[in-house]
């Protein structure tokens, strides 16, 4: 379906991606070469005890109709076949017309038809252990048969690159974020900068438990081997040093300022669209 070369490209271009037009580019000029289709979600996650916890999200070609047909509460985009794909790490094919499986919803199938979608070919990529996990998850709509046929090869080709492409913009994003966000500590995972991160807004352990799917106790914990790590006696000098950054070091990628819930059922945060 792709030769050695288009691969090759794909992969060390993703690495050079630096903003949405760069990424919008590497999707419509060359990933639609690797793997053609009418429309892409594609995001990454970190974990939570619920399932995932996404920090991006970027959509292609989906329609503003559609987008708002499918959202809910949040911000949040519900669908089955993302709740599949997390289940068994994916490839997942959706056909509208064949797959009437139990745990398809009868609305998310009506949108789905309504959209005039004929099918959704759905892949996954996890890199990191435990709570340093990463999830970058693509949704490829309309593909061709030739796609479906090949699609447990096409996973282990694109995803890679995927990822690659997700985590170089969002490293650039994130290096140019305001200096009061928690850019520059790099001893730190995604997951614990998700938390930082909601701790400078002021929330308790109990607001930011919910943003992230876990309870209070377990982000009391989570803080307190973090007030450890920096020798912060409380929440407040916690804040004060992540704030200063200090001897924490150089400018790392911190989370956006809101992380909206991954649920178990499937749902992808839609922060931005590189239509």
């Amino acid at each position: 379906m792709t030769t050695r070369m288009s691969r090759d490209v794909l992969a060390s271009a993703a690495r050079l991606i630096s903003d949405a037009d760069s990424l919008t580019w590497w999707v419509e000029e060359l990933l639609s070469t690797v793997l053609p289709s009418a429309a892409v979600l594609c995001g990454q996650s970190v974990p939570h005890s619920g399932g995932y916890s996404a920090i991006q999200t970027w959509s292609f070609g989906l329609p503003p109709a559609y987008q708002a047909a499918i959202a809910c509460v949040g911000g949040n985009v519900r669908s089955p076949i993302l709740t599949r794909l997390i289940q068994s790490g994916g490839p997942e094919f959706f056909d509208v017309e064949q797959d009437q499986g139990a745990d398809i919803d009868p609305l998310w199938r009506t949108t789905f038809r309504r959209a005039g979608w004929r099918n959704l070919l759905a892949f996954s990529h996890l890199e990191g252990e435990r709570n340093d996990r990463v999830l970058t998850s693509a949704a490829f709509y309309d593909v061709g048969p030739e796609a479906v046929a090949d699609r447990h090869a096409l996973q282990q080709r694109v995803m890679p690159a995927m990822h690659a492409a997700l985590s170089s913009l969002y490293r650039c994003e994130q290096a140019h974020a305001p200096s009061n966000s928690v850019a520059r500590l790099p001893a730190f995972t995604l997951a614990e900068r998700a938390v930082l991160d909601l701790l400078l807004q002021g929330m308790t352990n109990k607001e930011i438990g919910r943003q992230l799917g876990k309870s209070g106790e377990t982000i009391k914990r989570q803080l307190a081997v973090l007030m450890k790590r920096t020798d912060a006696r409380n929440r407040v000098e916690l804040a004060h040093r992540v704030l200063a950054g200090g001897a924490l070091g150089a400018a790392q990628p911190s989370v956006p300022s809101r992380v909206n819930g991954f649920d178990p059922i499937g749902s992808f945060r839609i922060t931005r669209s590189g239509d």
